[in-house]
């Protein structure tokens, strides 16, 4: 198991841009997520329509 303690107290650059990066990832993921979502939602009748599922 990692150590988060270790990774916290941890000194320099690296470590910061490390974490300052997979925040933005997921940060990013939750955006497309709900973008998708979305998306999804206001296309999908349209989508069933024109494949003649209703």
């Amino acid at each position: 198991m990692a150590d988060v303690g270790a990774l916290f107290s941890a000194s320099g650059e690296g470590t910061m841009q490390a974490l300052t990066l997979v925040g933005a990832v997921l940060l990013e993921a939750m955006i497309l997520y709900v973008g998708y979502g979305a998306l999804t939602r206001a296309l999908e009748p349209t989508v069933r329509k024109a494949l003649g599922d209703e």
